[in-house]
């Protein structure tokens, strides 16, 4: 049994009007405010919560930052980096009775993307409770699958509570997923890199070659093993025996039996891996 902290940064995101702050509002302080105040700038929220860990008994200690920012298009291009660097998680809101709010989640959840990377988002239809108003339909319902295929979706209504809850515990399970799913990558990788430095000083004298790390190891996929290569040179514990000094060339533009050199350095790790000598991030 196991206990965990974790730091999350949640961004909602989308245009004026939606509902993103009242949706904030309503889980974090379940309360609703109906006279519409446009956000100014950026407002943060916390919010702790506890969810289950990976194995049986384990516990999740989660800090949730949540970032409310004002649904203006010149912010987002001119501040997307302060905005959204070290997102683990987006909710994309629209309005179901402004379909446009829709199309233009595509603008938000790409100007996230291009800073945070691929980071899971929700994208969440609000105001059901008008939904006598709506204009979402079968044409827009058909541009969602095609251009977010497969992505998960909530109903919600700030006005009732409905749906929000659900809302939000689903951005950030999938957020803590993410994290989880990428130390399990980024351990794996790790022990990659040991292998590979292992296999290099068993053959100091010759060096290695790709094939020969190919056929030794056959658990792991060829374009792995050729981007932890590079790794390995970057890290100056590996050479490029024929390339010459401080010459630097992709393993998957390199023939089979191009050799490679540990380096002393790569020696030392080999024989007794540091955490920082082998981290990539």
């Amino acid at each position: 049994m196991r206990l965990r902290r974790l730091k999350l940064k949640i961004n909602v995101v989308g245009e004026r009007a939606v509902g993103k702050t009242s949706l904030i509002q309503r889980y974090v302080d379940a309360r609703h405010n109906p006279e519409y105040k446009g956000t100014l700038g950026v407002h943060l929220h916390r919010v702790d919560v506890e969810l289950p860990g990976d194995e049986e008994g384990d516990v999740i200690l989660a800090s949730i930052a949540i970032f409310d920012q004002m649904g203006e298009h010149a912010i987002r291009e001119n501040f997307r980096d302060a905005l959204f660097y070290g997102t683990q998680g987006a909710l994309a809101v629209c309005d179901i009775e402004r379909p446009d709010t829709l199309h233009t989640l595509a603008e938000w959840i790409r100007a996230v993307s291009a800073v945070a990377g691929g980071v899971p988002f929700r994208i969440v239809f609000n105001k059901v409770d008008r939904a006598k108003g709506s204009k979402i339909g079968p044409q827009e319902s058909a541009w969602l699958k095609q251009n977010f295929p497969g992505a998960p979706t909530s109903l919600t209504s700030a006005a009732t509570g409905e749906g929000v809850e659900e809302a939000f515990a689903g951005i950030i399970g999938q957020a803590v997923d993410a994290m989880l799913a990428g130390e399990k990558n980024r351990k794996v990788r790790k022990l990659l890199r040991q292998r590979i430095l292992v296999f290099a000083a068993r053959r100091e004298g010759n060096g290695i070659t790709k094939s020969e790390l190919f056929a030794n190891m056959h658990d792991v996929k060829p374009d792995e093993i050729m981007e932890e290569l590079d790794n390995l040179v970057r890290l100056d514990l590996l050479v490029q025996y024929d390339a010459g000094p401080k010459t630097f060339l992709k393993s998957s533009t390199l023939p089979a039996t191009f050799r490679y050199q540990i380096t002393p350095l790569g020696r030392k790790v080999a024989a007794s891996p540091a955490i920082e000598d082998l981290v990539v991030e």
